[in-house]
């Protein structure tokens, strides 16, 4: 055990004798002694002290005085006030001005006096200790907090299924208050139809903490891509997950973005390669094409390339149910499909209940200023404006492939089944 250093603030020389004979057995003991007031508090400025003891009766500088100068310079060192006179009051008046123990004078309480300062030293130790350990966490949590506030990353704590601790920038990725989310089961957030977009992402196959992308829905119905991280801990005694979460929608739409347009091109490359085949079967040229049309477009369900012929506009090409083509196209004014690209109401068919989550679309065929035919496409009612600009496109290459095609009189008039299908159109 270290040694404890302590200083006797005594002004009798015989009492001063007597306390350093009690301490002749405890070599762990190192004593100063100082015989006035004046005197102890210089050494107290000069040295550092694991207890003082203070004679109430001084030359000079009382020992009250002594005390609560004492009391200026260290809050927590113990003090013991020592006094020939054992009355309630003096003791009473010695605490008030924080004395640690109050002792009177006698050859008994002088041979207990290195028990006594052993024990108020270690108990000054264990509660200095305690308050510096509390500090530190106080500190490191005021730390973890200020992070926590103010990270660019959503954090967060599940527990049971629920929201048990969220800092405001989830709230804000989210589009409500943070307090609102706190009880809230957290798959409640992901809209049911993005379910499936909750995947482990592989480039982080590797970590030890996996990470996951999802698209999840705010509070006022626009949608946010988010990517989140999670790790068990314990919280409050109980298991929990210790979440951090990221707002990757701008990142997430050029991804989206590139790989549309990589899909676009690849379609356009491939209704481009079928033009320059060798083939002679025009309606197999026109299907292939319309397969590369059809995989350009973004939940695309059914398409179909007509032609026009003498009694009106005739189905080549089909892709999906020749049914719901049907539908869409028996009793509607065809003329309109050879006028300009256009989206068309969930009512121009004859089944609107069926064409409720999707958009039909549609574009001329042209080449040398005439119209030759239609494309016709239903897509996902979300990509209806996007699907129609790639349809206008694509269009353009297939008019490219019907006037090659034309100048090698290849398309003629066919027997085939998809020619027994007529549309409303009238040649005129």
């Amino acid at each position: 055990m270290a040694g404890f250093r302590i200083l006797i603030i005594e002004d009798d020389p015989e009492h001063a004798e007597l306390i350093r004979m009690g301490f002749r057995r405890h070599d762990e003991f190192f004593l100063d002694f100082a015989a006035s007031g004046e005197e102890g508090l210089r050494m107290i400025a000069a040295t550092a002290y694991d207890l003082i003891s203070v004679d109430l009766v001084l030359p000079g500088i009382g020992g009250l005085d002594v005390l609560v100068r004492i009391r200026k310079i260290d809050q927590d060192i113990p003090v013991v006030m020592v006094s020939g006179h054992g009355t309630t009051e003096m003791a009473v008046v010695a605490f008030e001005n924080r004395a640690t123990k109050y002792v009177v004078k006698s050859l008994e309480s002088f041979k207990s006096l290195p028990y006594v300062f052993e024990n108020l030293i270690l108990e000054a130790r264990f509660k200095s200790n305690e308050r510096s350990m509390r500090e530190k966490i106080e500190r490191s949590e005021r730390i973890h907090r200020n992070i926590v506030e103010n990270a660019l990353a959503g954090i967060y704590i599940l527990q049971d299924g629920g929201f048990r601790l969220v800092n405001p920038k989830l709230g804000e990725i989210f589009g409500c208050s943070a307090q609102s989310l706190i009880g809230l089961p957290f798959w409640q957030l992901v809209r049911p139809d993005d379910m499936h977009c909750v995947t482990r992402l592989l480039r982080d196959m590797s970590s030890d903490i996996p990470v996951y992308e999802s698209k999840v829905q705010r509070k006022d119905g626009t949608c946010r891509w988010i990517e989140f991280r999670t790790v068990p801990i314990e919280y409050e005694g109980k298991r929990a997950m210790l979440g951090n979460l990221v707002d990757i929608t701008e990142r997430k739409e050029r991804e989206i973005e590139i790989t549309q347009a990589n899909r676009e091109l690849a379609a356009i490359d491939g209704i481009m390669q079928t033009c320059l085949s060798s083939s002679d079967d025009a309606d197999k040229m026109l299907t292939e094409a319309l397969d590369h049309l059809i995989a350009g477009i973004d939940d695309a369900q059914i398409g179909g390339i007509f032609l026009k012929e003498a009694s009106g506009l005739v189905l080549r090409a089909l892709h999906g149910p020749v049914e719901d083509l049907i539908d869409f196209i028996n009793g509607m004014d065809s003329s309109i499909l050879l006028v300009a690209p256009r989206a068309h109401n969930h009512d121009a068919g004859r089944n609107p209940e069926k064409d409720k989550n999707r958009k039909w679309i549609s574009a001329p065929l042209a080449y040398a200023c005439e119209a030759k035919g239609a494309v016709v496409v239903a897509c996902g009612e979300a990509n209806g404006a996007q699907s129609l600009s790639f349809l206008e496109k694509a269009t353009s290459r297939i008019s490219y492939l019907l006037e090659v095609c034309d100048q090698r009189t290849m398309i003629l008039p066919t027997e085939g089944p998809l020619a027994q299908i007529r549309t409303g159109y009238t040649s005129s």
